[in-house]
């Protein structure tokens, strides 16, 4: 029954370390001080080491030889590759969503889609963040492909945590998103994969242009 008990703590406090990465809360390249952290949190350090081990296997933490635990900080080559990934794979979402969402799933997706153009308005980055990533996440929920949305959400998370706001401005993308939801809700693949692509490659593009959109661009794994 411990070991039960244990286990479900650990998982949540992975969950909460993970909504701190995406938060920025912790940030890329920062050191995860087990005695601080299990202070901040009210738990021991059994079930946070259970979930920084799930951080880890998830590649957003690693641990490195003298220094500890640290949330895993990429490259600008590695994070271009993982723009690749999402150009390639994500689309792949955006069709079998137009033809798999519920009118539900479409209501959630427009729930998100308004929550983040109040955040444009407001002009809260961390909002912004925040609101972009629950879109993308809902998107994959609504295609209906469980081991698409496993593969893809710990990549987009790599990404945000590892990049400085969105890679364009905040109200091209919200006219983006919008965009892709009306092809959805329109029962449109073609174009909904089409727009998805458009989307993301263009983020890559600017990525790739510069590494100024990079956390801690100084220090970046080589």
């Amino acid at each position: 029954m411990y070991q039960i008990e244990t286990e479900d703590l650990g998982r949540k406090v992975y969950k909460v370390l993970r909504s701190m990465i995406i938060n920025g809360d912790l940030r890329s390249g920062e050191k995860l001080v087990r005695e601080e952290l299990a202070a901040r949190l009210g738990v021991s350090r059994t079930p946070l080491q259970f979930a920084i081990s799930k951080l880890e296997q998830e590649n957003l933490v690693e641990t490195l030889p003298r220094r500890g635990a640290h949330v895993r900080q990429y490259s600008h080559k590695e994070l271009l590759d993982i723009y690749d990934i999402r150009c390639r794979l994500e689309p792949l979402a955006a069709r079998d969503a137009a033809i798999n969402a519920t009118a539900e799933d479409i209501e959630g997706l427009a729930s998100v889609l308004a929550a983040f153009d109040a955040a444009v308005k407001d002009g809260d980055q961390q909002r912004l963040k925040r609101t972009d990533y629950e879109f993308h996440m809902e998107l994959l929920r609504c295609c209906g492909n469980r081991f698409l949305f496993d593969m893809l959400a710990t990549i987009t998370i790599i990404v945000i945590s590892n990049t400085k706001g969105l890679l364009k401005p905040a109200e091209r993308s919200c006219m983006e998103h919008r965009e892709v939801l009306e092809a959805i809700r329109q029962r449109d693949p073609d174009r909904a994969e089409a727009l998805l692509y458009q989307h993301i490659n263009e983020g890559r593009t600017n990525l790739a242009s510069s590494s100024e959109y990079m956390i801690g661009t100084e220090s970046a794994a080589a």
